[in-house]
């Protein structure tokens, strides 16, 4: 019974940069992710006076592995070298505790606040960056096992589910209740906790992909031409951004105006233009750049082009023909008649 017990505790490992015994923080920062986590080349960033510290646990429960993880502000990235020296292939789903953390997946990029859950593949290269202390907590789950109970896991990778979503609570809540505990189970229960985990997995994920099939066409394309139209100001609006913001697969997003028959980078681009087109006939003093800039266009030549294949006329010609038939200002009146 000893020895059990104490295989038993050896799955349950703490290390911090004291525990690595180094005074580089880079390195034992670098140490402490590949005893309890996954190899990345780190870089500790802390703000002046701010010391950096980072502590991991890490809990062996059956076939998965649950990591709480706190840390200071540093960036850390994972690429061929780190991705070779994984020795498991490995999805995490990590749940937000505290703090804000920016995520790259090399096609798109997250900001993570507490409560959001997102899952990660430790096959694929990527980075993050701390925007101050951070706590997380992390599933790690062999691809296989996964496979085996969400064979559509792919199209959820590196997409965040908000905070107040219930299977973002769902996930986060047991996580949270599971944290405290699990040191004191023994193999048996350690592996009841696993297949539940990897259930909750399943449900969680395969949830969001049915309810993703499940939306109403009209009245998602509705939302989403609400979101465009409430952000065309911004130069990165994309279909990658939209997609995201609305909790839905680029593929799903391209499939919504297809059926209305547009595209998504047409109805952006017909939208910012009708926007300029609308300023430029105010007739106001405000530069063409300044207006094509307000609404989002970063390239003045791309720009023009279009104008003018869409009105036939320049962005120029239109706000010089606004600007001859806006009324004369009084005084420049009564200097006329005077």
């Amino acid at each position: 019974m000893t020895t059990m017990r104490a295989q038993e505790a050896a799955q349950d490992v703490r290390w911090d940069l004291d525990a690595v015994g180094t005074l580089d923080p880079r390195e034992g920062w670098r140490e402490v992710l590949e005893r309890t986590y996954i190899p990345f080349d780190v870089q500790p960033g802390p703000a002046p006076g701010e010391r950096f510290d980072c502590v991991a646990s890490r809990h062996r429960l059956g076939g998965v592995t649950l990591v709480e993880n706190t840390h200071g502000r540093g960036i850390g990235r994972r690429g061929p070298a780190e991705i070779a020296a994984t020795e498991d292939d490995l999805l995490g789903i990590l749940v937000m505790c505290s703090g804000r953390i920016g995520l790259d997946f090399g096609d798109h990029s997250v900001v993570l606040s507490p409560g959001q859950v997102i899952m990660w593949d430790g096959a694929r290269r990527g980075s993050f960056r701390t925007l101050g202390p951070v706590t997380k907590r992390t599933l790690i789950i062999p691809r296989e096992r996964l496979r085996l109970v969400v064979p559509s896991y792919e199209s959820m990778i590196g997409r965040p589910l908000a905070a107040d979503d219930p299977a973002a609570r769902l996930m986060a809540d047991y996580l949270a209740s599971l944290a405290p505990l699990v040191s004191t189970l023994d193999r048996v229960a350690r592996e009841a906790v696993a297949d539940a985990a990897v259930e909750l997995t399943r449900a969680v994920l395969a949830g969001r992909a049915a309810a993703e099939r499940g939306l109403p066409t009209a009245a998602l394309l509705t939302t989403i031409r609400r979101y465009i139209e409430e952000h065309l100001d911004d130069p990165s609006l994309s279909p990658a951004s939209i997609a995201r913001a609305n909790a839905i697969s680029v593929r799903t997003l391209h499939r919504v105006f297809e059926g209305a028959g547009e595209s998504v980078s047409a109805v952006i681009r017909e939208r910012r233009l009708a926007r300029c087109h609308a300023d430029l006939e105010q007739g106001t003093d405000e530069s063409v750049t300044a207006i094509a800039f307000r609404w989002g266009f970063r390239d003045m030549s791309h720009f023009s082009r279009l104008f003018r294949r869409r009105f036939g006329a320049s962005a120029r010609e239109v706000q010089a023909c606004a600007r001859a038939l806006r009324p004369a200002a009084p005084n420049a009146a009564r200097m006329v008649n005077s």
